[in-house]
């Protein structure tokens, strides 16, 4: 939330005091602003209708910042499963790239988290080499290491894996630079005069 939703946060605050018969205090809703703050006014306001609407005993309570989050995030039992099934999801598709394309093509997914996972579990190539029976640990491996990257800032995991035949186009590329570079040292050496070692 932004200073400019104060005047909402409070509103709202105040609407669920009413109905819970709590007073709402100024340290009270300094503490409670600060711990939601990551969410938008709008998120806050919805997590609020969705713990008043419980009809467990959640609904019966003045909601504490977490069940607010809660309602938003879900439990931490409740992530865990979405990130694995997120895992589960980019495993089905590297499968598939695997018999599509093999370690000879690039493996370009949109799931960044899945690439990163699967150069920690040994790269595109190596994991095109498994076996069936290996793949089966691979992809515990791999839901592991998604669930680690999950966390990572996105602007620091590959947008891509190189296969073989990019990789073998720049080896050529870099050969080629290197030749072109030395090829222009020397001819500036020629025009200067400068003696070659």
């Amino acid at each position: 939330m932004k200073e400019s939703d104060k005047n909402s946060f409070h509103e709202l605050m105040l609407g669920a005091g009413e109905l819970y018969g709590k007073e709402i205090t100024k340290p009270l809703l300094r503490i409670y602003f600060n711990a939601l703050e990551d969410l938008s006014i709008d998120q806050v306001s919805d997590a609020m209708s969705m713990h008043i609407k419980n009809t467990d005993q959640a609904g019966t309570f003045f909601p504490k910042p977490a069940d607010l989050i809660r309602n938003i995030n879900g439990s931490p039992k409740e992530q865990q499963q979405r990130v694995e099934d997120r895992a589960e999801m980019a495993w089905s598709c590297i499968e598939r790239e695997i018999s599509r394309i093999g370690s000879y093509g690039t493996l370009e997914l949109e799931d960044k988290q899945a690439l990163a996972a699967v150069k920690a579990i040994g790269g595109w190539r190596a994991l095109c080499m498994c076996t069936y029976d290996q793949l089966v640990w691979k992809k515990k491996e791999f839901i592991s290491a998604y669930d680690t990257y999950e966390r990572t800032d996105l602007s620091a995991l590959p947008s891509k894996l190189p296969g073989l035949i990019e990789l073998s186009e720049h080896k050529k590329e870099s050969q080629q630079g290197m030749k072109s570079l030395m090829d222009g040292l020397s001819e500036y050496q020629n025009r200067k005069g400068i003696e070659q070692k």
